[in-house]
Parts: C-alpha cells; sequence; structure tokens
C-alpha cells in the first residue's frame, strides 16, 4: 500500500509523521527500498550512531529576512531543538534589517575605493554597535544614521 502510493507520486523526499509507528515504518522501508530520502519524526538516534544513507533531519531554523539559522539535535531531543530555536529567534530579532544595511553599506564603502582593510573594520563595527542596532528599531533611516556615524569614526582614524 505504502509502497505503490511511493511509486505513483516518485517523491525525492519521504516523510513519515504519523502518530502510528507501524505506518512510519512501512513508509521508511518503502522509501529504504526506492532508493528515496526519509524522514521518520518518530525516531530519534544518538549522536554517535550512524545513520541509514537515505535518512534526513529536518533542522528547526528562525528566519529574519535574509538571515537564516538552522540547529539540529540530530533527532536526539525535538523539544529541545524547539526550545533553542524559541530562544534564537529573540536573539536575531532584527538581524534581517542589519543584514541589509551592511550589506547596503559594504557595496557603498567599495564604490568609494575605501581600503579592503579598513572597509572590513567599518562593516564590523557597524554590525557590532549597540546603538547601530537600537536605531533599527527605530526604523531604518534612524540605523542609517547611527551606521554613517559609525563609519565615519572609523575613516576619520
Amino acid at each position: 500500500a505504502v509502497g505503490d502510493w511511493i511509486d505513483r507520486l516518485d517523491p525525492v523526499l519521504a516523510v513519515a509523521a504519523t502518530d502510528d509507528e507501524t505506518v512510519n515504518a512501512a513508509v521508511e522501508t518503502a522509501a529504504d527500498e526506492r532508493d528515496i530520502m526519509v524522514n521518520r519524526t518518530d525516531v530519534s538516534t544518538e549522536p554517535d550512531t550512524a545513520r541509514d544513507a537515505n535518512s534526513v533531519v529536518v533542522p528547526a531554523t528562525v528566519e529574519d529576512g535574509p538571515v537564516r539559522v538552522a540547529l539540529s539535535t540530530g533527532g536526539a531531543s525535538p523539544a529541545l531543538a524547539k526550545a533553542l530555536r524559541e530562544r534564537i529567534e529573540t536573539e536575531i530579532e532584527g538581524a534581517g534589517a542589519m543584514a541589509s544595511l551592511s550589506g547596503e553599506l559594504r557595496t557603498e564603502l567599495k564604490r568609494r575605493d575605501i581600503a579592503p582593510e579598513t572597509r572590513r573594520e567599518a562593516i564590523r563595527r557597524v554590525v557590532r554597535s549597540d546603538g547601530v542596532w537600537k536605531a533599527l528599531q527605530k526604523g531604518r533611516s534612524y540605523g542609517r544614521k547611527e551606521a554613517d556615524s559609525v563609519i565615519e569614526e572609523v575613516l576619520n582614524r
């Protein structure tokens, strides 16, 4: 039954995520027999246990604009992965705006023919500046103004 379903759909990945261990095992077996990647959500493995070549672990992910963080416990503790994801969500809040701003500044500094070492130092100072992060929370123009101030400090040294 499961094998027929997989044959009809011809998936690249099969996810076995039911509350029935027998069904999940059947999906895993059918996928393995057909050399299809499989993610079985009801089975965790110890980090030092070898996984089957077709086994796939789907990490917990957090996104803020172009910033993406993925983490995994290797299936050992989905609850821990979720808890860590929730903590990281609060830590990277605003990172998307910072990534966009610092990318824009980097391009502008290149265009101005600022030496690579100075350019790197300026961008590092911007992304490490609490003032820029706080200003970005108020709005992009505030963040830009604060970042410009940080960059001018570096350029005028």
